[in-house]
């Protein structure tokens, strides 16, 4: 298949549509998004949404730089267009009321919201190819030289450069995809999905659960942390399974974890950058739990210091391998550089290789 000579002359939306229905692998996804024409202008320029539904719009063969297109879409999202706030729908975008608007650029030109759009999902699909692109290099430069067997990552190496991004993985109970697990490389921080996949993982062992901590945001510590359903799902977890973990996500930029360990009776907290706010934050957790789900249950609390991490962003690894840890004895323990490397992939493989329903 030719991108390039199906979506010439194609409208941006046609192009996005068009590729959306096709999906393209990887490689090709990429190499027809980096050639694809982009015009330098619109930064700085003023933004003005308006009403008219009688416009008929010209076909647009390019996309404006992404910061401009963040832009103008914020804007209309904001209610800008209106003068007021737009109604937004369950999905968090805004309601066919502001379909009929169209957003003039100064010195650039007039574009509907579907244009803006579409060209938005360009920027998006051409980030995801980019960490697609890095995470090949990863797989064929660091992991293939020091893993045992060199075939598995060889193996995923073809599925990412092969398959749409966006291809679903199912049976995790959650949407899931090949582009979530790309910040498995060297480098990148595991973001929810990633880590929560991971955590299913560990499901397969059938002696815990997992009760994910929503973010929290910097400086935001009142009375409670938890929310009582979160409480409930620790008491009813620690009833049937002998571990309840708790990733913590700490202003969606680190991960710590606790987790209620039945037989010890104790609740473990740990942060692997050792941080004095968030081991406050840990700390105030833990003591909400002893203070409900667990008040008779004689249980303590006790802080996990070790091991400690050396770069600054492989947190939700490390919080992954203390889970990993406390339910298999065969886990990793080397968190050198290299052995970081080594435990990144350990965990990608685990997923991407588990028995799903």
């Amino acid at each position: 298949m030719k991108l390039r000579a199906l979506l010439r002359d194609k409208d941006v939306t046609e192009v996005a549509a068009t590729l959306e229905l096709i999906k393209p692998g990887v490689r090709e996804l990429s190499s027809y998004l980096t050639t694809h024409e982009t015009k330098k202008k619109g930064d700085g320029k003023s933004i003005q949404w308006m009403s008219d539904t009688e416009y008929i719009w010209e076909v647009v063969r390019f996309r404006l730089p992404e910061s401009v297109v963040e832009d103008a879409l914020a804007k209309l999202r904001g209610g800008l267009a209106k003068g007021e706030e737009s109604e937004l729908d369950s999905d968090g975008g805004v309601t066919r009321e502001t379909e009929g608007y169209v957003a003039a650029i100064e010195r650039v030109g007039r574009f509907t919201r579907v244009q803006l759009e579409a060209m938005q999902s360009l920027w998006n699909w051409q980030a995801t190819c980019r960490n697609a692109v890095l995470c090949r290099t990863w797989l064929s430069q660091d992991v293939k030289g020091i893993v045992a067997d060199p075939a598995p990552p060889g193996l995923f190496l073809g599925k990412v450069l092969e398959c749409w991004p966006y291809t679903p993985l199912h049976g995790f109970g959650f949407d899931l995809t090949y582009a979530d697990l790309f910040c498995f490389r060297h480098s990148a921080w595991l973001n929810d999905n990633a880590l929560r996949a991971f955590t299913v993982f560990l499901s397969t062992y059938k002696n815990n659960v997992t009760v994910m901590v929503p973010p929290l945001k910097k400086g935001k510590m009142g009375n409670h942390i938890l929310a009582p359903t979160s409480l409930d799902e620790v008491a009813c977890g620690i009833e049937a399974h002998a571990f309840v973990f708790m990733p913590v996500n700490f202003g969606g930029v680190h991960w710590g974890c606790i987790v209620v360990d039945r037989e010890a009776r104790l609740v473990k907290t740990y942060d692997s950058m050792g941080g004095k706010r968030n081991k406050k934050r840990l700390k105030k957790m833990a003591s909400e739990l002893l203070a409900g789900p667990l008040e008779d249950e004689a249980y303590s609390d006790v802080e996990v210091t070790e091991p400690k991490q050396t770069d600054s962003d492989s947190c939700g690894v490390f919080a992954c391998r203390l889970l990993w840890t406390c339910v298999d004895s065969e886990v990793p323990s080397d968190v050198s550089p290299s052995g970081v490397t080594k435990l990144r992939w350990a965990m990608l493989h685990k997923i991407t290789t588990m028995k799903r329903s």
